[in-house]
């Protein structure tokens, strides 16, 4: 499989993913293990971190996984990851670790909000932080964050989340520029609602489709492969959040206030997940 990669200059190159390796967070369950497996049947080495030992994962990839175990919400954590990861060496990040917690947010304690931005943007900043000077040595590299529509609006009772994704978004652009003259490729995905334990407990609304796991897989693959700076999925997302609201911001408030499920996030009232 080739992966095409664009430079500075706008020169298309292809990147031949056959015995690369690739460095995903989060691999333990959901999004990160589909990627983990698509990745191994691309003919990929892949490196797996998350907070704990990913056996699912492990035995679905086989001998062409790697797991790492640690925390990337702190820099110091990052690192430590990331350190284990460049004495392998990898081609592709996928920053991908994320954690959905809602509620009002005046009502629950800080911590929670914290967590939150720490996993989802500080991890990710300092994932890719500590990656970098290894990514520079490489032929050719790409970086693909996972954002979320929620990166591009807000919504009731995620206040944290819809902070921590449109932080992933906002870092990922600036990053792009950064590295234009450079080897190395920078993508955000922003899926709807995937059904993973994340949404569980929480209707959808008129304008948060419910998508499969499978979906998300494939539009990453398709950033690294078609070098796509912004993959929105379902691709009508871009209209229905990315612009509609922007274009007609009354309107879209009262579709989704006038939504039964609008609250949904609220109400559920989603901590900490444990590991």
């Amino acid at each position: 499989m080739n992966l095409a990669w664009q430079d500075g200059t706008g020169n298309s190159h292809l990147m031949d993913i056959q015995g690369k390796t690739v460095f995903i967070t989060g691999t333990a369950r959901g999004i990160g293990q589909g990627l983990a497996v698509a990745y191994a049947k691309a003919g990929c080495h892949v490196i797996g971190c998350d907070l704990s030992e990913q056996r699912e994962t492990a035995a679905q990839v086989g001998d062409r996984y790697t797991q790492l175990i640690g925390d990337i919400s702190t820099p110091d954590g990052a690192k430590a990851v990331v350190d284990q990861a460049v004495d392998i060496g990898f081609d592709i990040l996928i920053n991908n670790a994320g954690i959905a917690t809602s509620g009002n947010f005046a009502d629950a304690d800080f911590a929670r909000w914290k967590r939150t931005i720490d996993v989802n943007l500080i991890g990710l900043m300092a994932v890719t932080h500590a990656a970098l000077p290894h990514l520079m040595s490489r032929p050719e590299a790409h970086i693909v964050n996972l954002s979320s529509i929620a990166g591009a609006w807000g919504s009731p009772g995620m206040a944290a989340y819809c902070a921590s994704k449109h932080g992933v978004t906002g870092f990922t652009r600036s990053l792009e520029y950064e590295l234009a003259d450079t080897q190395i490729d920078v993508s955000s995905i922003h899926p709807s609602m995937a059904k993973t334990r994340m949404i569980d407990d929480v209707p959808n609304t008129k304008l948060t489709p419910v998508i499969e796991i499978e979906d998300v897989v494939n539009a990453v693959l398709r950033a690294v492969q078609s070098n796509k700076p912004q993959i929105f999925v379902p691709g009508r997302m871009r209209w229905m959040i990315n612009i509609i609201p922007r274009l007609f911001p009354r309107l879209t408030k009262r579709l989704l206030l006038t939504d039964k499920n609008a609250q949904g996030w609220t109400t559920a009232n989603k901590d900490i997940p444990e590991t």
